[in-house]
């Protein structure tokens, strides 16, 4: 990173933001005021071992509404085993602030809810056609890299902050769609971002990745800043294995994108395959593949926006589209210590956000 983006990392630092090196659970507790002028939103992935999928995301604001009021909204999409797929939107009434906490996690909109609860995390999805209750217990510790903040600008005011509060965890759920209720087991993921600027302005698009791969844990992303931030790559990567976190060290990664394609949905390209390469201490290495297979999610992030007419003509001038892809595939893990390999392979979930609709950038290293 250079000195228009620094992931915030010195003792003054930690200080400064009043966190210490040691993530600590209130920090998954409400870090803004909800209003114009911030985001915020927790998000929770799950994969269950008969193929389900469900993604859930909690917001303070509508998504990514920066500079809107208040409206605390829910999204909640399910990938089911045969491949149909059902998405939810939920909002509370403009102006109206979220109900959460700022000791712990503990938030509501409508009828759902988010609560930490001695070391577990339940979540509480319903409306209508479904209701979604998982219990998720965490078998890796909570984890940030470094102060969690990335800074912008010759100022470093603008910041992107981002929170992981459950990078692996066992779940247990109830999944109730149309009245056939089912019982679930398997994997989840939880994290927690806000800022107190417009991402489109800070970061052109990003890949987000992780995986479970026999014993480890893999989170790993290929973050890319905006053109006047000269398309600068924040490489985040942490690595676990039997619960304990072995490196998180993003200034030893390397990342390498191959099978480059033009989306049909998003219009913009994407890397069919990404290489993250880890050099650790003790003579070990990391070399993480994904070899993306199919799409579970192509959306444009202005659908179901409530837009002025002006703001809409804005947006066609501008060519401002801003597009989420969530995929599957492969993940091929191979690690090298002391002159043995171990290699592992299995199928993971990873997303491209594309918050420019810049369809090339120059990456800057």
């Amino acid at each position: 990173m250079n000195k228009l983006v620094t992931l915030a990392h010195t003792n003054e630092d930690y200080k400064r933001l009043g966190i210490t090196k040691e993530p600590a659970k209130w920090e998954d507790g409400m870090r803004t005021d909800g209003q114009a002028g911030s985001y915020e939103w927790w998000y929770f992935d799950s994969e269950f071992t008969d193929g389900t999928k469900i993604v859930v995301v909690f917001f303070t604001k509508y998504e990514f509404d920066l500079k809107g009021e208040a409206c605390p909204t829910i999204r909640f999409d399910l990938t089911l085993p045969d491949g149909r797929s059902i998405s939810k939107k939920i909002s509370e009434e403009k102006g109206s602030t979220i109900r959460a906490s700022k000791e712990t996690c503990d938030v509501k909109i409508d009828r759902s809810s988010i609560q930490y609860s001695n070391g577990n995390y339940l979540i509480h999805f319903v409306d209508d056609d479904i209701e979604y209750c998982c219990t998720m217990k965490s078998i890796v510790p909570m984890w940030r890299p470094k102060t969690g903040h990335v800074f912008f600008g010759e100022k470093q005011k603008d910041f992107f902050a981002w929170f992981v509060a459950q990078p692996s965890a066992d779940l247990e759920a109830v999944l109730t769609v149309n009245g056939q209720r089912r019982e679930l087991v398997g994997n989840g993921y939880h994290d927690h971002n806000w800022g107190n600027a417009e991402m489109n302005k800070l970061i052109n698009h990003w890949y987000w990745c992780r995986a479970n791969i026999g014993p480890y844990t893999i989170i790993s992303c290929d973050i890319i800043a905006e053109k006047k931030y000269g398309y600068t790559r924040m490489p985040l990567i942490m690595i676990a294995k039997d619960g304990e976190i072995l490196d998180d060290r993003e200034e030893n990664t390397k990342i390498e994108r191959k099978e480059t394609i033009k989306h049909p949905f998003t219009n913009k390209f994407m890397d069919n395959q990404l290489k993250f390469i880890q050099s650790s201490d003790n003579n070990t290495s990391y070399q993480i593949e994904y070899h993306r297979e199919t799409d579970i999610v192509a959306a444009s992030l202005l659908e179901g926006m409530k837009l002025s007419v002006p703001m809409r003509l804005a947006i066609k001038v501008l060519r401002i589209n801003p597009t989420y892809v969530r995929c599957i595939g492969k993940v091929k893990l191979t690690v090298n210590e002391n002159g043995k390999q171990e290699v592992y392979q299995q199928e993971g979930l990873w997303e491209q956000m594309f918050f420019s609709n810049i369809k090339n950038a120059i990456i800057s290293e």
